[in-house]
């Protein structure tokens, strides 16, 4: 699974490309990159784009990944906006699992709607499927 994860300075989040399967196997390296860039730019707000993803049919998989990414430093209190190229029932499902986790996801076909979202200071609790 290739990725792109750079600091969009203009703005202040952390821009990510995901490219090919996103499954648990290859979150841990990604969750960890991330969380690095979160440290050393103080940065909360992060933009997932993954337009050209595909995420993983295996459910076990899916409800495992907020585990996983709190492992490697995600900490539920970031911000995070997840593009994708349409609605599928399991984005819906990852969004809701880190979402009753705690986490601040919530999921955008639109990039620009999505940077709106994140870089709205206002951070309302988030229900799955708003």
């Amino acid at each position: 699974m290739p990725y792109k994860i750079n600091y969009n300075r203009e703005h202040g989040y952390i821009a990510v490309t995901v490219e090919g399967e996103f499954a648990l196997s290859n979150l841990e390296e990604l969750a960890a990159d991330i969380t690095r860039l979160t440290k050393r730019y103080s940065c909360n707000r992060i933009l997932n784009d993954m337009r050209h993803a595909s995420l993983t049919k295996d459910t076990l998989d899916i409800y495992h990944m907020p585990k996983k990414a709190k492992q490697a430093g995600i900490v539920p209190g970031l911000k995070r906006a997840l593009i994708v190229s349409e609605l599928s029932s399991d984005f819906h499902f990852l969004e809701t699992v880190f979402v009753n986790q705690g986490h601040i996801v919530k999921l955008f076909t639109d990039i620009d709607a999505a940077r709106s979202w994140l870089l709205n200071k206002e951070t309302p609790k988030h229900e799955p499927g708003d």
